[in-house]
């Protein structure tokens, strides 16, 4: 939890170094010495050193150039060796929230010149896994004004930037005019973020775009979907009432299969019968048909009904009897003829 003594301390820990961290990382990215970036936002320039001798430099380290144009560079004057006093600081890494004042401690308490004509710079070189080595170059304001003046002629301090070399490494002092440089990275880096976040933006505005176009055709679809299965529904409904009458109808025609009309057969058989003969009664089942009756020549009715090709069969399924009347009483079982009535 925080400590109310310490509002920056958690679990005893101090959350201003982590932010320190993340600041002097984030610097580090952009602008140190082995920055990924600097190269390509830093301007080419253009070092003088003693003697009238040039060379070229970007972000640090020297390049070549083959075609150099006038006034395309910024300017910087590397100070001789007798107008510098270079040392090698190591300094624990605990202490490198607080790099500044370790070095300006250690300019006080090293430098050979006045407070007032002290300028200085310093860079990291190297970390270790406790230590920090720092190279740190301090000269004389008043001693580096002269020897510009000498060589250049200029008595502008903003006119020039002014390094100290060590070796293959070379530090810029602070107070000249390194300022113009590192303001036109800045605002390249700015433009360089914001073209970034343009890309960026236009991107998501395109993603945006494709999504709503595809929202609103999948809105699209669904409404024709919608109405596709409201069509379908209502086709549905008509198929399912026409397979019910379908049904209907079948179940009709399976009805006057099973129990054909009585008339239509008491026609046919009032036509074949002749006048001397009566039936008593009749009884249907489908196409099946069982008649009673009296006739004074049984026999003949049932050979009659047997020529009729509107039946395929027919039996006696008892004997012809006399009766008291003289005629003779008859039971014929009869099937009609055409297609067989389902069971």
């Amino acid at each position: 939890m925080l400590d109310s003594s310490q509002p920056w301390s958690l679990f005893g820990y101090d959350l201003s170094r982590t932010v320190h961290y993340v600041r002097s990382g984030w610097s580090d990215f952009l602008w140190g010495a082995d920055s990924p970036v600097l190269p390509l936002l830093d301007e080419t320039v253009l070092a003088h050193l003693e003697g009238g001798e040039q060379c070229h430099f970007r972000a640090g380290k020297p390049v070549s150039v083959s075609a150099p144009v006038e006034g395309a560079f910024a300017e910087a004057v590397i100070l001789p060796e007798r107008l510098t006093l270079v040392k090698t600081l190591r300094i624990p890494l605990a202490a490198e929230p607080e790099l500044e004042a370790v070095v300006g401690f250690e300019v006080s308490s090293s430098s050979p010149f006045p407070e007032a004509d002290t300028c200085f710079g310093f860079s990291p070189v190297s970390r270790g896994e406790s230590e920090l080595e720092v190279l740190l170059v301090i000269s004389s304001r008043s001693a580096v004004m002269a020897y510009i003046a000498e060589q250049f002629g200029s008595h502008d301090v903003r006119a020039y930037e002014v390094w100290g070399e060590c070796g293959d490494q070379v530090v810029v002092l602070s107070g000249f005019g390194e300022g113009r440089r590192r303001d036109r990275n800045r605002r390249r880096m700015n433009r360089a973020a914001l073209t970034v976040v343009y890309c960026l933006a236009l991107v998501v505005l395109a993603a945006a775009l494709a999504a709503g176009t595809k929202y609103f055709e999948l809105q699209k679809v669904k409404d024709i979907q919608a109405r596709v299965e409201q069509s379908a529904g209502e086709t549905l409904g008509l198929r399912e009432r026409l397979a019910s009458s379908r049904a209907t109808i079948a179940a009709a025609s399976d009805y006057v299969l099973r129990y054909p009309a009585p008339r239509p057969e008491l026609a046919r058989l009032t036509t074949l019968l002749n006048e001397e003969s009566w039936l008593t009664s009749m009884e249907l089942r489908g196409r099946e048909q069982k008649i009673e009756g009296q006739s004074q020549n049984a026999p003949a009715i049932m050979q009659q009904l047997l020529d009729d090709p509107a039946y395929s069969r027919v039996e006696a399924p008892i004997a012809f009897t006399k009766q008291r009347s003289g005629n003779e009483r008859f039971v014929l079982e009869l099937t009609l003829a055409g297609a067989e009535v389902p069971e």
